[in-house]
């Protein structure tokens, strides 16, 4: 599915690559530059292997260095994120934690058992390698990163975790041979005769599975002494370079939802699909509320009606059971523990010489909310403004039943890709005029400019 943006980014890669990246600077402290004439490159496709020691991906036959920043910009990896025990976002995975990937370290070392207020469990360990099922399963063969017993685990961690699910839920809901269906079998092959009596675990069958993607393109650069290297500097999708489990969706209404615990993860059932909130410490899992508002596990499982429609973005292991990372509630789900929240609607900027910067977004409550924006940069982690405060009050579209608001801004001056490339939205208390939250966008960062 993402076929037409990989020939997208490559074919821009021709035309407009030469205008990023300049010079990175690795794991190790060495300072590599582009080299001249620039030589490119463009990878999509399972991951092979996985070089700590050098911070390399290897894939689609590229050896591909993640350094520790570009162009003074700290490096870091889309589709990935990292959690305390408290599941507040420490950002994402860069040439710092690089051996977070590892399949090991998800299983063992970066596990969280706690759980996410009275929700279920935060991070219970991945039921799904970054490699194939048939290379997991496989001895380490030269610097080949493989490890069966860790594989052994995260496929017990599947069933481990499928099964309690399933527990949570009224007859009914899900088909009575589910387990059956997700690979529960019988010395015969067959479904098990009920969910209280389950054969033994030798006879169970994990689903073949792929590897994980991962997604770069860049150019080639040197160090001091010559040595090459691979370097993502084209942003592809926000990002430099992904590594996705998968990219699989699942889109209805909520037939049944279920609170987990310290060792069930929170759940849903879409269809005959059932979502587990992800559970790999490696992955995302945000839930998402009207203007991109975050909603928490515990509202979404108790608050949210069946019925609600849902849209999932996650990793499928098999055909039955989904580890959700986005689950999009957007269309009516506001958590108000959440307050104030805007965002813009993702792939709506726009930008024109001359005329200027539009985009779409939402914004929530409407009735305790102004909005504003200021075009300027942050140099230093300093916010430095190039404009005024520009209301766009006047450009507020309110829906008066979910109390949220949209707008759509067409050829706002005030941006410029070389003097002011950030926008800041400010949100203010209609009345006393008080800064409630702000939010950040490069918005010439997120058009490649």
């Amino acid at each position: 599915m993402r076929f037409s943006l990989s020939v997208g980014s490559a074919a821009a890669l021709c035309a407009a690559a030469v205008a990023f990246g300049q010079s990175a600077v690795l794991h190790d402290g060495r300072v590599v530059t582009m080299v001249v004439p620039q030589e490119l490159f463009s990878v999509e496709g399972p991951m092979w292997n996985i070089d700590v020691a050098k911070r390399q991906i290897i894939c689609t036959g590229h050896r591909v260095t993640i350094p520790a920043s570009l162009n003074g910009q700290p490096f870091t990896m889309g589709n990935t994120q990292i959690v305390n025990n408290e599941e507040v976002s420490l950002g994402e995975i860069t040439a710092t934690t690089f051996d977070r990937l590892l399949d090991v370290n998800a299983a063992t070392r970066d596990r969280i058992f706690d759980t996410a207020g009275a929700a279920g469990a935060i991070r219970l360990g991945p039921t799904r390698s970054l490699f194939s099922t048939s290379e997991a399963r496989g001895a380490a063969v030269a610097d080949l990163v493989r490890a069966p017993i860790t594989e052994k685990q995260i496929e017990d961690n599947f069933f481990f975790q499928a099964r309690n699910a399933f527990a949570q839920y009224e007859p009914g809901v899900l088909p009575a041979n589910f387990l059956g269906l997700i690979g529960i079998r019988t010395e015969t092959g067959g479904f098990p005769p009920n969910s209280s009596q389950l054969p033994p675990r030798r006879f169970w069958r994990y689903p073949s599975m792929s590897g994980a993607t991962f997604i770069a393109d860049g150019s080639v650069y040197q160090d001091s002494q010559g040595n090459r290297f691979n370097i993502p500097d084209f942003v592809v999708k926000g990002h430099l370079a992904h590594v996705i489990l998968a990219e699989n969706i699942v889109i209805g209404n909520i037939r049944a939802a279920a609170l987990g615990n310290f060792q069930t993860p929170d759940s849903m059932v879409v269809g005959e699909t059932m979502v587990l909130l992800n559970q790999d410490p490696r992955m995302p899992m945000q839930i998402l509320g009207i203007a991109g508002s975050p909603v928490s596990r515990e509202h979404l499982m108790t608050q949210v009606p069946a019925g609600t429609f849902v849209a999932v973005t996650g990793h499928m292991i098999g055909e039955h059971v989904m580890m959700g990372e986005v689950v999009d509630v957007t269309q009516d789900v506001y958590d108000p523990a959440a307050g104030p929240w805007m965002s813009i609607t993702p792939n709506t900027w726009r930008y024109t010489a001359n005329r200027g910067l539009s985009y779409r977004g939402s914004i929530v409550p409407a009735d305790a909310t102004s909005l504003s924006v200021q075009y300027g940069n942050t140099i230093n982690g300093v916010w430095t403004p190039t404009s005024v405060e520009i209301s766009i009050e006047n450009q507020l579209v309110v829906d008066p039943l979910l109390n949220a608001a949209t707008f759509s801004i067409r050829d706002q001056l005030g941006a410029d890709p070389a003097t002011a490339r950030e926008v800041k939205f400010l949100v203010r208390d209609p009345n006393s005029a008080e800064l409630l939250r702000e939010f950040h966008y490069n918005w010439a960062l997120l058009l490649g400019l």
